[in-house]
């Protein structure tokens, strides 16, 4: 310390002239030295008054005189002050300060005590660049060194927890001490990653004069705008001094000329404090200012100024009870009843601060009574917790309550009631919104809560939405254009659009690409409001004006869904119209992200969410259609354009929710389409017969669900009726298909002539019928009919068809001849096996159809498997047995089929020389034989018998036993998964042929050519003639569909109440159950007692 102080003027004045000089300085380091040169200073003592309490000969500044600067007078009239007898010089101490062994660093400055505190705060945000902060904790208490508590320390780790989330600045002493200490190592555990490490800002104010090893913290003289000073943690050193620690992101060293001296700091941290908490901030949800709140661990003497100043200065204040000293004096004292007197103080001092208060004079303890008095004047501004009560959230509702009754005591804020409701939404305080704010004598408009309806949406409010929603906020008005396109530009994530257009490309669906175009619309339309540039119209994509404007509900519900919003999502789910609509679509977007998303733990929250999604329309359809059949089966077939113009059906087919699509009112419908005004009630063998004895039709054989009104026209609507439905285009299509391939397999078998024959010829028409067909269904379902494999199938065997019958005309060439004869014979198999499909509709055929397909996929993995095996044995075995085989045909088979067939059971006869017959081999290659195995100079076999038998044996212990066992296996379980909802995936599959047929021209096959001809005239002329535009219809714009949907807005209102009935009763169920286990348990307890009482 002798150094420290010699010359210091000097060099002062060499330092910053070194400084002036330099030319290589960066831009912000050279800003950041002008700045604090200007504008920061330190203190020395320029009078020696010596102490005569002190025997080390030093001044009442703490130094001795030979650490005074040069010029210092000596001083023996005045009592000594630091505003008169210092000098305030150029401040030497700031930069980074780096912690030797530790690799921490951070920023530190040494200042004036009477520095201005926004200059300090200009230094904070504009120099060290600092967020402006959205919350200030103030952290005062615990100055010694002690064990903190287990509790005290969760208390802690949630301090921080809140600083991180809410980007706050957390205040403390700054030295590695006590509280300080515990503080920093949480800060340092919160600081692992990047992210988190700039949230979390951890500044402590120390006084200068009661640092250790400050000396190592003074700038050199050749040093440059940037410094970094190596600090030194002496944790063993025995002195008064403090270290600084080490985990405290800035440090603010607070100099009034004094050494050992504590306290310094505390009039320029209150300052800071007041000074932040006076700013205004227009974006603050503190009625436009920076909240600040206090907060008491232990602590003595300069915590109860510290709370008593704060108090004065209208700052909130949290005790923590149970910590100690003065912190469980203010405690007790706010819980305690009646007036407060002084022996009542002074009582809770000498029971927490026995040892303090023995120390104190008469005056000094006065002193302390009359500041805990001051502080319990303002009990709105105390808010206590317990220590052993400290749970995750108790902390967090402490500081928001501490903040809310401050706030709405305030004489400027207590009307400020869009102010406190953002600051209790802002620390999701609902309780206290829904007593305090929402009360039965003030009334809201829907302007006044839009702001903060806004705000609670971006931060996933869900009770919020819902309260300001009971309170009057008009959700339509206020979903305008602006705040959807803010929503989907800047509280979107860029991940979720990715993914987005990432299942659009790979899916190719509907919907999906509907919606990428929606949210692609609202960027756009935000990129062209911010670089105001008129754009031509022909670049959006959309061909007409998007109907997003017309549903804002769907477009805020899709929103919440998209970013797997659950709760929020649900709360918006329940004001929207379609809800059976709009929850099908949920479950559809959900799935197709849940697919391309890399993160398995989002995929599987949005594979929950969606099947949660598919539960509420299944719920909410089966409430519907237990009330009104004929309005249920409209909501099934209703569409909107704000899901791409589908409907409930084709949604929760799209999605696979079986479930939705196996309930019965679902089948009901189904089979209603699938008869069409046939009753469902008639046997299937009366229509079969029907459609071989027309006369029975119209003799009541047949029932109807609709009896025609004119008696004169009854019996051509019957036979319209009939004729028309889809079961039986279907039963005619059946009868009509197994004749084609009778006779398909009649011209094969027995009139396959040199020149086709008359029956050849009307074949030719049958698939040419087919053709058309398959036409049809490609120009009406685009893109999605090459998905469905049946179609597929349906494509190659009219191809082969047709390769057959270029190849077959060729009769003068008999090669070409035949080999159309085999194409026809390979086709047949491929017509043959599209009756699989027909047979789907029967309830018992149908799910062992799906079995066979879905065990075919079984049987590719299992054949991958086997390939392995068969390759590896086939080579190895060629290789041993047969030298330099040239034939492609025998290697083929020797190495592929021959391993084939021992799957199967068959022993190769080859590997055993005893038994191998040479008179079935050649030994030129030039027989249509298998080569012979190579002989020795004995004309034996070489092939040594040791390897080929146990080879042979562990291929086939290896195929016939393991892997045929694990394909059996394999299909077991597909078997089993199939027939666990073996009813579900018929009904689901079902789906598909009765919209197949309902979508088919009315005609029976093969007259449906004659309507295909009609059909392809009529489009020809109408290319001729000039089109009129026609206006794109409106969805919910007709009577009907607004009657359906305020019909399912009851029932949807229904279905609310009975699930939230459902849920407090099991809630109150659960209660009586813990009330009966709580009785028995007393019970059991007064037995026990009585038990050992007698046993004594």
């Amino acid at each position: 310390m002798r150094s420290r102080r010699n010359g210091t003027l000097e060099s002062s004045k060499s330092l910053y002239s070194s400084i002036s000089r330099s030319t290589d300085l960066s831009y912000n380091d050279s800003d950041l030295l002008h700045f604090i040169q200007e504008n920061f200073k330190k203190r020395e003592c320029v009078f020696f008054t010596k102490d005569a309490k002190s025997n080390d000969n030093l001044c009442k500044c703490g130094y001795s005189k030979s650490q005074h600067i040069e010029g210092t007078q000596i001083n023996n009239q005045e009592k000594w002050s630091y505003k008169k007898h210092t000098k305030e010089l150029l401040t030497d101490a700031f930069g980074d300060i780096e912690f030797e062994n530790l690799g921490k660093r951070g920023k530190y400055i040494r200042l004036s005590c009477d520095t201005d505190a926004e200059t300090l705060y200009d230094l904070m945000t504009q120099q060290w660049h600092l967020k402006t902060p959205n919350l200030i904790i103030s952290v005062t208490g615990g100055a010694k060194n002690f064990a903190l508590k287990p509790r005290m320390r969760k208390i802690v780790s949630r301090l921080i927890y809140i600083a991180q989330s809410k980007g706050a600045w957390i205040f403390t002493g700054g030295t590695h001490y006590g509280l300080m200490k515990y503080i920093g190592e949480v800060v340092r555990d919160n600081t692992i990653s990047r992210s988190s490490e700039e949230n979390v800002v951890a500044i402590g104010i120390a006084s200068w004069g009661m640092v250790s090893n400050r000396e190592t913290l003074i700038r050199n003289c050749d040093a440059e705008a940037y410094y970094s000073a190596h600090y030194i943690m002496d944790d063993l050193k025995r002195d008064p001094l403090y270290c600084l620690d080490n985990n405290h992101t800035h440090l603010i060293l607070v100099d009034n000329g004094t050494h050992g001296y504590p306290s310094v700091e505390a009039k320029l941290r209150t300052q800071l404090e007041k000074y932040i908490s006076e700013r205004i901030i227009p974006d603050s949800n503190y009625g436009g200012k920076i909240p600040i709140v206090c907060f008491v661990q232990g602590g003595g003497r300069e915590t109860l100024k510290a709370i008593n100043t704060a108090v004065k200065n209208k700052i909130p204040c949290v005790v923590v009870e149970g910590s100690g000293q003065i912190a469980d004096v203010i405690a007790s004292l706010v819980e305690a009843e009646g007036t407060m007197t002084s022996s009542s103080v002074k009582e809770k001092l000498l029971r927490y601060l026995p040892r303090t208060l023995s120390r104190l004079t008469e005056e000094e303890t006065e002193s302390w009574i009359r500041w805990i008095k001051e502080v319990l004047e303002n009990p709105h501004l105390l808010t206590v917790i317990k220590i052993e009560e400290a749970g995750d959230e108790v902390v967090s509702n402490a500081i928001s309550y501490a903040l809310y009754k401050a706030f709405s005591t305030n004489e400027q804020d207590k009307d400020n009631w869009n102010g406190q409701l953002k600051l209790l939404l802002e620390w999701n305080q609902l309780e206290l919104a829904g007593e305090d704010i929402f009360t039965n004598d003030r009334r809201w408009e829907s302007a006044d809560l839009q702001d903060v309806m806004f705000t609670a949406l971006v931060k996933d409010r869900p009770t919020f939405v819902r309260l300001f929603l009971e309170n009057g906020l008009n959700l339509r008005k206020f979903l305008t254009n602006e705040v959807l396109t803010d929503l989907y530009t800047n509280n979107f994530s860029s991940l979720v659009f990715k993914n987005l257009q990432i299942a659009k490309n790979s899916y190719n669906d509907s919907l999906l690409t509907f919606v990428w175009k929606m949210v692609e619309d609202f960027r756009r339309g935000a990129k062209k409001e911010d670089k105001n540039i008129k754009e031509d119209t022909t670049e959006i994509c959309l061909p007409e004006a998007p109907p997003i404007p017309r549903h804002p509900l769907q477009a805020l519900f899709i929103w919440a869904v998209l970013q797997n919003k659950k709760e929020l999502s649900k709360v918006i789910w329940e004001q929207t119209r379609g809800c059976t609509l709009a929850a099908l679509g949920a479950s559809k977007l959900l799935k197709s992200l849940a697919k391309v998303k890399n993160d398995i733990n989002a995929a599987g929250e949005s594979e929950e969410l969606a099947n949660e999604y598919e539960t509420r329309a299944v719920e909410l359809f089966t409430e519907c259609y237990s009330s009104d059949e004929d309005l249920a089966e409209q909501l099934l077939i209703y569409s909107c354009e704000a899901w791409g113009g589908s409907n409930c059906l084709e949604l929760a087919v799209e999605a696979k929710d079986q479930q939705f699509i196996a309930q019965p009112g679902v089948q009901n419908f189904l089979s209603k389409q699938w008869y069409g005004e046939i009753s469902r009630d008639t046997k299937n063998w009366k229509i079969i017969l029907c459609l071989f004895l027309f006369p029975l039709i119209g003799c009541g054989f047949i029932s109807f669900r609709k009896k025609p009104a004119e008696t004169s026209k009854k019996l051509f609507l019957y036979y319209a009726s009939f004729f028309t439905s889809p079961f039986v285009v279907f039963s005619w299509n059946v009868i009509f298909y197994i004749a084609f391939l009778l006779l398909f397999a009649y011209v094969l078998l027995m009139d396959f002539q040199k020149e086709p024959t008359l029956l050849e010829l009307f074949l030719y028409v049958l698939v040419f019928v087919l053709l058309c067909d398959e036409v049809r269904q490609w120009y009406m379902n685009g893109r999605k009919y090459f998905s469905d494999m049946w179609n597929i199938m349906d494509t190659l065997g009219i191809f082969y068809f047709i390769v057959g019958i270029v190849f077959r005309l060729q009769s003068s060439n008999e090669t070409s001849w035949y080999s159309g004869r085999v194409i026809f014979c390979l086709d047949y198999i491929i017509f043959t096996l599209r009756l699989v499909h027909i047979f789907t509709v029967s309830r018992n055929l149908g799910p062992k159809i799906i079995m066979l397909q879905r065990m075919l996929i079984d049987v590719f993995f299992f054949l991958f498997l086997f390939a392995v095996w068969m390759v590896a044995f086939g080579v190895a075995r060629q290789g041993i047995l047969r030298k330099n085989e040239h034939r492609w045909e025998w290697i083929f088979r020797s190495v592929i089929y021959e391993p084939y067939l021992a799957m199967f059971g068959q022993y190769p006869d080859d590997i055993d020389g005893t038994t191998y017959n040479f008179e079935h081999c050649t030994f030129t290659g030039n027989e249509s034989k298998p080569l012979c195995v190579e002989l020795d100079s004995n004309n034996r076999p070489r092939f040594p018998e040791w390897i080929t038998i146990p080879l042979v044996c562990i291929y086939m212990l290896s195929t016939n036993i393991l892997l045929v066992n694990l394909l059996i296996a394999m299909f077991g379980y597909t078997v089993g998964s199939v027939q666990e909802n073996n009813d579900q995936v018929w009904k689901f599959q079902r789906y598909f042929l009765v919209q197949e047929y309902c979508s088919r021209l009315t005609i029976p096959f093969p007259f449906v050519i004659f309507a295909y001809i009609y059909m392809v005239l009529r489009k020809l002329l109408k290319c001729c003639c000039k089109n009129e535009c026609k206006q794109p219809s409106t969805c919910c714009s007709r009577n009907e569909d607004n009657e359906t949907l305020a019909w399912e807005a009851v029932m949807k209102e229904n279905y609310l109440v009975r699930i939230n009935t459902k849920a407090n009763d099991s809630t109150e169920e659960m209660v009586q159950r813990f009330k009966q286990l709580d009785m028995k348990l007393s019970d059991l307890k007064c037995l026990l007692k009585e038990i050992a009482s007698r046993l004594r």
